[in-house]
């Protein structure tokens, strides 16, 4: 055993999400299971659908990585790639969360959730990375080929415990890697990357359920403060993020795929508008929609069932387009979404 896996193995046996030699969620919530994969499947072949996918091409602004040089460190910028990825400048530093680039968020190329629209960048076209960061091992959230596209073009990794195992098998040398457990900070130059709890559950395959850990991050600078969510439940422990490291000037969380079938760790739209408020946010960014198919939902209806919220709630909320470069001054919103839902009365 190297020193790096060693290091990484008395993490794990000595965090308190570790029991009974799986990491387990803090209020008890059920993980999702095999036999709730294959309950969720045979609903997806005998319930009807009502509108699964967009009619028409999802708009798509490609990223240009000049928007990315000289910009003012004491502001935001960021661009939505689709799903849950992103790129963000905080603090003169650019961050990579959880980027998903490939056509299927799936281990194979010829099966599984495959995109609605294009991605906005390549590997290649992404402007120099300080770090990136990892939620969660999912394959919508963690993707072999775009991390060992980035191994050698990446400064730092940081992610929960256990992933960095993961990383390492593709080419991530270890002194790049920093592994967290919840509540655990990581200084990087003006920032403060702290990774959060969340309530969820990892696995890549049918034989490593919940051997590695899951978080949301808080990431905090001297000028601004933002939260990336993950994937999460909804839960109590948002208002003590946001009393311990809030208030935070961008909340960045998840919207969309939710089911009855997996209501404890993965929340709705309108527990999405619950959590900015818990954790005492400004702007909220929806993640999480619009990009794969992996609920029985209407492709648009995290969007909307979150508009309805947040107003009813006076959330400020930036609904962008896949990968529209914004600043601290945001373009003007468009609904663009709803013209790819004809047969729909909004």
């Amino acid at each position: 055993m190297t020193s790096s896996e060693q290091t990484r193995e008395s993490k794990i046996q000595t965090s308190p999400q570790y029991q009974g030699k799986k990491f387990v969620n803090p209020n008890g919530a059920p993980h999702y299971s095999l036999a709730d994969f294959w309950l969720m499947a045979k609903k997806y072949t005998v319930i009807p659908r009502v509108d699964p996918k967009p009619i028409g091409e999802i708009p798509v602004v490609s990223v240009d990585p000049k928007d990315w040089l000289n910009l003012d460190p004491k502001e935001v910028f960021f661009s939505w790639l689709g799903h849950s990825s992103l790129l963000i400048s905080l603090e003169g530093k650019t961050i990579l969360v959880d980027p998903v680039l490939e056509e299927r968020a799936s281990p194979f190329s010829w099966i599984g959730p495959k995109r609605f629209h294009r991605a906005p960048v390549s590997v290649a076209g992404l402007p120099p990375i300080d770090v990136v960061l990892i939620t969660h091992d999912h394959y919508d959230h963690l993707e072999e080929p775009t991390l060992r596209a980035l191994a050698q073009k990446v400064g730092l990794f940081v992610v929960p415990l256990g992933i960095g195992a993961l990383l390492e098998e593709w080419g991530v040398s270890p002194e790049k890697l920093v592994e967290l457990d919840w509540w655990q900070a990581h200084p990087f130059g003006p920032l403060t990357l702290t990774a959060t709890p969340a309530i969820h559950y990892s696995s890549r395959s049918l034989f490593d359920a919940n051997q590695r850990l899951w978080c949301s991050f808080s990431l905090a600078g001297p000028n601004r403060k933002i939260f990336i969510s993950g994937d999460s439940g909804y839960f109590a422990g948002f208002k003590e993020v946001g009393e311990r490291l809030g208030p935070f000037d961008y909340t960045f969380l998840k919207i969309g795929a939710y089911d009855e079938t997996w209501k404890d760790v993965h929340m709705t739209a309108e527990e999405a508008v619950a959590q900015h408020l818990d954790l005492r946010g400004n702007l909220m960014v929806p993640l999480h929609w619009a990009s794969f198919d992996m609920a029985l939902h209407p492709w648009y209806e995290p969007i909307e069932q979150m508009r309805a919220a947040a107003d009813l709630a006076r959330v400020r909320y930036l609904t962008p387009q896949v990968g529209q470069f914004i600043g601290p001054q945001p373009p003007p919103q468009t609904l663009w979404w709803q013209p790819l839902a004809p047969g729909h009365s909004f």
